[in-house]
């Protein structure tokens, strides 16, 4: 009786096969995992072509997350293959989890604690406060240790409906420290660039885009965090939850590198708006004083000033935000 409900079972599952929300989510995840991965070679490159005097501590992080992720991605392909090539003539061989999946778990939960430690130790340098950064640190690190234990049990399981039932409560877990440490490192980051108004009052324009810029970068993070564990809790029965699993890690590793490089950016549009406003000054009073020649001279020279201490502001906000010098 019960081997005739359980082939029954088995022969339902693979009737109601859909490869549309099985397979098409792991494709999809894996080639947005590899667009993700090819912009996190570009940032490495662009990083270490124009920064090479930033900290060692930022270097190596740097290096660690490019490794993590390098093998994150083949874990991925790997897993696709397993998904469309391997299962394609047997669907029911997709109830048996990957050892490349396993993996993947591994990685993504080690580029997140890299990524996070780096925004906490960065907020910790900003505000000079304890508080927030430790909270952070301790959600990251309970995020972090959850995740080895479900990859242990990962590799001790054979069945994917069982490792969603048995680790649901583990995953969630995982997952929500993971959003709430983002959020909290996002938003104080933002809180405390803004506050920063009073001390670089020059640089205002900047500030508000480097916080504009924060939570961008912190927020996208988040919201795929959100997104898997929204599927996972809501759809255990299909792989969309999966998919963007899949691209997690790579986003975490862009935002990383997305906040290093966008040091170059800032700077560009910093000088850039400097000139303009110094050609609109002179030129205002060029209009004024038409027939006074020293008078360009004379008027230009204030904004000379002006142009150097925002540069120099600009550039003490910049190493306070971005990198682990004093």
């Amino acid at each position: 009786m019960n081997s005739t409900d359980t082939s029954t079972s088995l022969s339902f599952e693979v009737a109601a096969f859909n490869a549309s929300i099985i397979v098409g989510p792991v494709v999809l995840g894996t080639l947005f995992d590899a667009c993700l991965f090819g912009c996190l070679v570009i940032q490495t490159y662009v990083y270490y072509a124009n920064f090479a005097n930033d900290h060692r501590v930022i270097k190596v992080t740097v290096a660690a997350v490019f490794a993590t992720q390098i093998a994150h991605m083949m874990c991925v392909s790997a897993t696709l293959w397993n998904t469309a090539v391997n299962a394609y003539d047997d669907p029911s061989k997709l109830q048996i989890l990957p050892l490349t999946a396993c993996a993947t778990i591994l990685f993504t939960g080690i580029t997140g604690a890299l990524v996070e430690s780096y925004f906490a130790f960065r907020l910790w340098k900003l505000s000079r406060k304890l508080l927030l950064p430790l909270l952070s640190l301790v959600l990251c690190v309970i995020a972090q240790v959850v995740s080895l234990v479900i990859t242990v049990r990962a590799f001790n399981t054979t069945s994917i409906a069982a490792f969603e039932t048995d680790q649901n409560t583990s995953i969630t877990l995982a997952l929500t420290s993971r959003v709430l440490c983002d959020t909290i490192l996002t938003l104080s980051m933002a809180w405390y660039l803004r506050k920063q108004r009073s001390v670089f009052s020059r640089t205002t324009s900047t500030i508000d885009r480097l916080v504009l810029w924060t939570i961008e970068t912190g927020l996208i993070t988040s919201l795929v965090a959100v997104l898997v564990i929204s599927f996972f809790l809501a759809m255990k029965q299909n792989y969309i939850w999966v998919g963007f699993y899949a691209i997690l890690a790579s986003v975490n590793g862009n935002s990383l590198l997305a906040s290093l490089n966008g040091r170059l950016i800032f700077r560009s549009v910093t000088n850039e708006s400097l000139g303009m406003s110094t050609l609109s000054g002179s030129g205002g009073e060029r209009n004024k004083q038409p027939f006074v020649i020293n008078v360009t001279q004379t008027v230009r020279s204030p904004p000379e000033v002006f142009k150097h201490d925002e540069r120099e502001e600009s550039t003490r906000l910049y190493t306070q935000v971005s990198s682990l010098s004093s």
